[in-house]
């Protein structure tokens, strides 16, 4: 009879442990700071296409997740005030931002990278510090990052990365 009444009473508990299990991997999950780009300025370097103006789109991948922004036409340069942004996990997040040139068949991809054959930019953020590395030198969450490619179909980009907890 002892055992019936044990294996009742620890089926009587099975449901309040399963809710109490939810609510605290809902409240981890409400505690995950999201990663922000925001591109304030593109200045096309050198004409993205031959025979039309360029109509530019950035892409960034936080944390093994793409966002990608809308599409903007060209001018000399324009102010696109791009937004993206991923909720990662807490520490040391790998980020890749590449600008593209959309076009009919295949988007070009534009370089905003001073090193040769590599047109995007890869860098990391320091989700706990607010510490942003990959560059020559590093900066912190809310500093103006500005890079420029110097290849064929290039442009300078200006962006700021903060850290929402």
């Amino acid at each position: 009879m002892s055992k019936f009444r044990a294996l009742a009473c620890a089926l009587a508990a099975l449901p309040l442990s399963t809710f109490a299990l939810a609510t605290t991997t809902t409240t981890a999950a409400a505690k995950d700071p999201e990663v922000i780009i925001k591109i304030t300025r593109l200045r096309a370097l050198d004409q993205a296409d031959a025979f039309s103006k360029g109509d530019f789109y950035a892409k960034a991948t936080i944390g093994g997740e793409s966002v990608a922004s809308p599409t903007v036409k060209q001018e000399t340069s324009i102010t696109p005030n791009w937004v993206l942004s991923k909720k990662v996990k807490a520490g040391v997040v790998k980020v890749n931002l590449s600008v593209f040139d959309k076009d009919v068949s295949v988007d070009d991809p534009i370089d905003i990278n001073r090193v040769d054959n590599k047109r995007d930019i890869d860098f990391t953020v320091n989700t706990k510090t607010c510490k942003i590395e990959g560059f020559s030198s590093s900066y912190k969450c809310g500093a103006k990052i500005v890079r420029a490619g110097k290849e064929k179909k290039d442009a300078e980009v200006t962006f700021i990365v903060t850290v929402k907890k």
